[in-house]
């Protein structure tokens, strides 16, 4: 998966080196946004940092391990979604992603997150998909419930988030189940 196309003028793309300088200046712009939910935010300084980053999602999609994109809407890069490291002998997965605050609202998770499902079941045959939300960030947390994936308990303590422990509610789809719901 290069590139795939969402509509409404919308796409992923595969994270290459090439978007370090848009990624990282997105990061820049949305930091104290995403500070509120993501741990690694203060460790992204420079374009490089991002730059690192970018390379390690490449040398784990050359070891299958996992699949990193961006979101594209209108020419802008908006956000990312990818997987964590895909375990192969229990065909699963965990998704993670992220938006721009000028980008919510729009449907585009929704979208991106419905279509990497899609690749990942009928594509990459896994078995399993699960995303974890801090209980408290409402919207991340919107995203798998409006496509259906079944809220199956909630893990305290789960991330340090600078000063404080959240909790995560923790989402699974089946293959057999999103079978039914995409058709």
């Amino acid at each position: 998966m290069l590139t795939y196309g969402l509509g409404d003028e919308a796409e992923l793309r595969l994270l290459q080196l090439h978007h370090a300088q848009a990624l990282f200046d997105l990061t820049q712009a949305n930091r104290a946004h995403l500070r509120q939910w993501l741990p690694w935010v203060d460790g992204v300084k420079t374009a490089e940092d991002t730059q690192n980053f970018i390379r390690g999602t490449l040398l784990q999609l050359s070891k299958d391990s996992s699949l990193n994109l961006g979101i594209w809407y209108r020419g802008q890069l908006a956000g990312t979604l990818g997987t964590h490291s895909i375990n192969w002998t229990n065909r699963k997965t965990e998704i993670g992603y992220w938006l721009g605050e000028a980008f919510i609202g729009k449907g585009l998770m929704t979208t991106a997150v419905r279509a990497l499902a899609d690749y990942l079941f009928f594509e990459l045959n896994l078995n399993r998909l699960e995303i974890r939300a801090a209980t408290g960030n409402r919207k991340s947390c919107a995203i798998p419930e409006r496509l259906g994936f079944r809220l199956v308990g909630v893990a305290k303590d789960a991330e340090w988030l600078y000063d404080h422990f959240v909790d995560h509610a923790i989402y699974e789809m089946l293959a057999r189940d999103w079978q039914k719901t995409s058709a």
